[in-house]
Parts: structure tokens; sequence; C-alpha cells
């Protein structure tokens, strides 16, 4: 146990039954010496320890993960760094992943069902990995949604970062998404905000030119 970083963490709002305060590099160490186990994983899941938690998301194999299942698990998510850690190191090699990160852009009411099913989306064009023309056009569709609302549905923090987060991964495909991705957050938007969004693409696509 490393009590400073637990410490930090519950600081932080992290109100989980333990926290061990692991780094991430030795946690996946521990998982690298493991077989990876569906019933193990399940195990792990339920239990409101942190490290437990992200061992899971290692653990779990991708191929036996449904969408059901998958759905279930983010419906679970405490916090959103597990939501970073199911979105990083599970749902992208699951089948159909496009086909899910979209579903679970569809639910609204799950917290952190939309911000994972974008940190998926970012993991996705991260890894190259084919997204169909018309899963892209509804990723596209949803994170103009998000980032210029018409309506007054609050948005958190979480999602919209989860969106730049992916934008930012589409973008670096072709200089054609970069476009798109720079429409979506245009320079004459409302906000400060969403300027500072528009700024900040703007220098990881011209910086990757």
């Amino acid at each position: 146990m490393n009590g400073i970083i637990a410490n930090s963490m519950r600081q932080k709002g992290m109100n989980y039954k333990l926290i061990f305060g692991v780094p991430w590099p030795e946690i996946k160490q521990i998982a690298a010496s493991h077989t990876p186990n569906a019933e193990l994983a399940r195990t792990l899941w339920q239990e409101d320890v942190r490290e437990m938690k992200i061992l899971a998301t290692l653990l779990f194999p991708p191929e036996a993960m449904t969408h059901e299942e998958a759905r279930s698990w983010v419906s679970e998510i405490p916090y959103p760094e597990i939501a970073e850690q199911i979105s990083n190191n599970l749902l992208p090699f699951v089948q159909e992943a496009d086909t899910l990160a979209v579903s679970l852009l569809s639910d609204t009411k799950t917290a952190f069902s939309r911000p994972v099913g974008f940190l998926l989306f970012a993991q996705l064009f991260k890894r190259e990995k084919k997204v169909k023309p018309a899963l892209q056009e509804v990723f596209l569709s949803e994170s103009l949604c998000t980032l210029q609302p018409e309506d007054e549905r609050e948005i958190s923090w979480c999602e919209k970062r989860a969106v730049v987060q992916a934008l930012r991964f589409f973008g670096r495909l072709s200089p054609g998404n970069a476009q798109e991705a720079l429409e979506i957050v245009h320079p004459d938007s409302p906000t400060e905000e969403q300027q500072e969004f528009y700024e900040e693409l703007k220098f990881e696509f011209e910086s990757q030119s």
C-alpha cells in the first residue's frame, strides 16, 4: 500500500472501501502475472477496491465480453479513472467495438455511459481500428451535440473532455478528419470553454503536420 497516494485519492473524492494507492505500472505488472479469466475479472470488478476494478479491466478476455455485459459494467463505474481504464484496457478489443461505442452514446441516463462511448471511440481512432462510416458519422454528430448543445441538458466536464480526446485522435488520422474536428469546435464558438477546445485541437493538428 502507498498511503500517500491513497490519501490523495480520498481527498479528491474517491470513496472506495479500500484504496491501496498502487501506481498504474505496478497494477499492469500484477495483471501480466495472471492468465486472463472472465470469472476472476467479474469477481474483482464487484469489489469496492480501486486496484481490483482496474485489474478486472486487464484480466477479462475481450472475446468473452458481450455488449450487454459491457454496458452493465459501464453502469457500475464509480469514478472517471475507472471509465478511462475500461475504455483503454478492455472495450476497444471486444467484438464490434464501434457498435458498442454508439450504443453507449445513446444512453443519457447512465452517468459514465456517454463519456465511455467517446473514450472508446478515442481508442479506436488511436489504434486505427476500423470504424464503420455510418457509425463515424454518429460519433461526429454526437460530438457536436455535446460541445454545442441545442438544449439545456447539463453536460459533465468528463463527457466534454472525452469528446475532445476522441476528436484529437480522429483528427490525427488525416487532414480531412482534422478539418472535420475543427468544424465541430469552430473559432466562433460562443463560450470561452469551447474556444479553448478549438485552440487545443488546432495546436494538436498543426504540430502533427
